[in-house]
């Protein structure tokens, strides 16, 4: 249960002798706003606020780490049992289609195509002298060159397995063995990676994702354009977004990288994992600020503070999931009776006297001529 408070203030200036600026014109979405423009809020106006206690969620629950990976990437292995006797190339180098990464001990492999080819060559032979026989020492013949012939690519083959070469023109990312190592059959010795397109899994709301979109996404610390190529349903280990979202699936992006500037592993961010904390706060809490991002206000140790926001999912017909700088302690303002710019400082207005001497809970009075009392010692906010 959200519980719901009403109280009224009296606005100062901070002991300190910060001035209050006035600021755009801001609706603050009250039952005010049929009336016009509300009047923003200067020192000693008695303020009436409506606000909430804020259930701050950490983000780390939400967060799932996304990275960038070639359009294609292959794990070269060894074909069987050998020693390392040569490694081309070092890792991050250019490689070319069937270029040799690595080469196996081939001694016993280039004495078996030397065996063959001097099988062939007699066959051969036979076949000449068997020229001038009858039909049947000719059939034999041929069939001794035909098996012969068999033989040398065979072991021409078995020759060739031994050099283990790059499947398409790209990038050598690792080097995973040294020469004279011995490795197993199937054992992984390199990786070869096509970097000219990298392609990233991320979580997006189902209605704004369709195929061949173009998508922007955040890499480190710049933001690069991409092309939607999939949408999928959600990835498994996107599944805790759910609870923010209404509707959500997985998307392939796929980015152009001809010029090699994006590399493999590169952290990727999108809005739906949240970097900030999460709050659930009344729509009406939500406004517009003059560079088109969306803000909330509230109360934060007797002073108004403006928290920007990512609006997320919303939470039956009123309430939505926000990410923003909020703190514990917050209270997020749904309704007030006077703009309220951010730093401005409020205190409780004190409750008049009764004939009896006595205050009476829930009066108001200007603070104006009083001295605001200090604020309660700032708690560390919540960072990214």
């Amino acid at each position: 249960m959200i519980l719901q408070r009403k109280a009224v203030w009296s606005a100062c200036l901070a002991s300190c002798g910060m001035a209050i600026a006035a600021g755009p014109a801001w609706g603050q979405g009250s039952k005010s706003d049929s009336r016009g423009p509300l009047p923003v809020a200067v020192a000693g106006d008695q303020v009436i606020i409506q606000r909430e206690p804020t259930h701050v969620m950490q983000p780390q629950g939400y967060r799932v780490a996304m990275w960038l990976e070639p359009i294609r990437s292959v794990t070269l292995t060894a074909p069987v049992d050998g020693i390392v006797r040569h490694t081309e190339g070092k890792s991050n180098s250019k490689i070319q289609t069937q270029s040799e990464v690595v080469r196996l001990d081939n001694t016993v492999a280039k004495l078996k195509v030397q065996a063959a080819e001097a099988a062939m060559r007699i066959a051969l032979a036979e076949q000449k002298l068997a020229a001038e026989k009858d039909e049947t020492e000719k059939a034999l013949a041929q069939a001794r060159v035909d098996v012969a012939k068999a033989e040398t690519e065979l072991a021409k083959f078995y020759l060739d397995q031994l050099s283990i070469r790059a499947p398409f023109a790209g990038e050598l990312q690792r080097v995973l063995v040294t020469e004279n190592q011995f490795v197993r059959a199937g054992e992984p010795v390199a990786i070869v990676i096509d970097s000219s397109r990298m392609r990233v899994e991320i979580p997006l709301e189902r209605a704004s994702a369709s195929s061949g979109k173009s998508q922007a996404i955040k890499v480190e610390s710049s933001e690069v354009e991409g092309k939607i190529d999939a949408v999928l349903p959600l990835s498994e280990r996107f599944k805790v977004v759910r609870d923010l979202f209404d509707s959500v699936a997985s998307a392939v992006v796929i980015v152009e990288n001809a010029d090699g500037k994006l590399k493999s592993g590169q952290s990727v961010y999108v809005p739906l994992i949240p970097r900030q904390p999460i709050a659930e706060v009344p729509t009406s809490s939500i406004k517009n600020l003059p560079d088109g991002q969306q803000r909330v206000q509230v109360v934060r140790h007797m002073v108004v503070r403006d928290v920007p926001v990512l609006v997320m999912g919303s939470v039956g017909v009123n309430r939505l999931f926000v990410s923003g700088a909020f703190a514990e302690g917050d209270e997020v303002i749904y309704e007030s009776s006077h703009q309220l710019n951010d730093a401005f400082q409020l205190k409780p207005a004190a409750a008049p006297a009764t004939a009896a001497g006595a205050t009476q809970p829930g009066a108001a009075q200007s603070g104006s001529g009083s001295t605001p009392s200090s604020p309660p010692p700032t708690k560390p906010t919540v960072g990214f």
